[in-house]
């Protein structure tokens, strides 16, 4: 009976802390028995998406940090760093101007590429995101006495001029590695809290690009990796919680809120294990359980048409690396693979296989409604993969 009302309890805060005052619903699945659902192969998903290899040339001697995609467009954050530190004991190289950071863009239709933002410094620039509009980037200065800035360009105006939009000293949070998502006209970025105050210390905060205004989103919440992005997909954002389960370190239960950031409705999944990186769209959320490659052989997956949720077998593909969702399909990373799989039919296809020459890196949802990642990187290139529906 007290674990009840704890449970209980613990909905009704996070639904406070959480959701705010938003139309809310709480589905509870935790007791559920959930066997794992084996996928059939077959070829026939490929006819369903468009799989587009693109090679994007990068200057000589550089390393590309960051890249993002809109359309015909790929935009690249490159930096010196490597090349000019001493990593073969030879001596460090004298730094010129020509090895300051920059970014360029390449026109996969034309072949043209251009250096569209020029810095006056040696500095990563990561974490790129567009919508064919603005393009925004974080500046990771390395360095423990400087703040990291936020940055916005604007791709129609031909000035080059970059403003700083955000910096760490507009905002309380400790979390270095800011991992900022563009959707319509605000910036979402988690933010930490000082750990030994706080059992769960993220928070969710905003920057409204036309009111110039940051707005604390959401607070109390969990991230299994500093390097989560804010999940928002047809304007479905997700987040969550995850608690100890009679005072374990390893044993966890999640809750997954998933908003609707148009019409200001909240669901809430109640899970039996813990979760990582949610990601939701109109059709579905999909979820991991850790970052352990113990439990890489498992994704979650819910359906808001059906109301039911179901544990997808990762097994006979060697468990995921990354994953994400395009529209109706879930698009799945191995170390050395890219597979598509279909809900509503159980099936399953091989997109891509790596090979020695390439790699599956992080897939990424871009806002021109398709999916990217990075397959291979080489002096003076690396190579991208997109995946679009049909």
């Amino acid at each position: 009976m007290r674990r009840r009302c704890l449970a209980f309890m613990l909905v009704i805060i996070f639904m406070i802390t959480g959701c705010g005052d938003k139309k809310d619903s709480v589905v509870d699945f935790r007791e559920q028995e959930m066997e794992k659902v084996s996928y059939t192969e077959t070829d026939s998903l490929k006819k369903r998406v468009s799989l587009e290899m693109i090679d994007v040339p990068i200057p000589e001697h550089s390393y590309v940090d960051s890249w993002t995609a809109y359309g015909n467009m790929v935009y690249c954050g490159v930096d010196y760093i490597d090349y000019l530190t001493d990593n073969e004991g030879k001596g460090a190289i004298e730094p010129t101007s020509e090895n300051f950071s920059k970014i360029v863009s390449y026109d996969v239709q034309s072949g043209e590429t251009k250096i569209l933002y020029q810095l006056e410094s040696i500095i990563a620039i990561t974490d790129m995101c567009t919508d064919g509009k603005v393009l925004i980037w974080e500046e990771d200065l390395r360095q423990d006495d400087m703040s990291w800035c936020i940055k916005m360009l604007s791709l129609t105006d031909q000035s080059g001029k970059a403003e700083i939009i955000i910096s760490d000293n507009d905002t309380e949070g400790e979390l270095r590695n800011v991992v900022p998502n563009l959707i319509g006209q605000k910036i979402y970025w988690y933010e930490q809290d000082d750990t030994e105050k706080y059992e769960h210390p993220i928070k969710l905060f905003s920057y409204d690009i036309k009111k110039k205004k940051i707005t604390l989103e959401k607070e109390g919440i969990d991230l299994s990796s500093p390097y989560e992005q804010v999940s928002v997909i047809d304007g479905k954002m997700c987040t969550y919680i995850m608690n100890s389960v009679n005072d374990s370190k390893y044993l966890k239960t999640a809750n997954i809120c998933v908003d609707d950031i148009g019409n200001n409705d909240c669901i809430t999944l109640l899970t039996s294990k813990k979760a990582m990186h949610p990601v939701a769209n109109e059709k579905f959320c999909i979820w991991g359980e850790s970052y352990d490659a113990f439990y890489s052989d498992r994704l979650w997956i819910y359906s808001f048409q059906s109301g039911k949720v179901e544990c997808i077998s990762l097994e006979e593909i060697g468990g995921k690396f990354a994953y994400t969702l395009l529209n109706d399909l879930v698009i799945v990373t191995t170390s050395d693979a890219v597979w598509c799989f279909e809900p509503e039919t159980k099936k399953r296809t091989n997109l891509f296989m790596a090979g020695d020459k390439y790699f599956c890196g992080y897939v990424e949802y871009l806002l021109d409604g398709s999916v990217c990642m990075e397959i291979g990187s080489f002096e003076g290139k690396i190579c991208l993969a997109k995946i679009s529906m049909i």
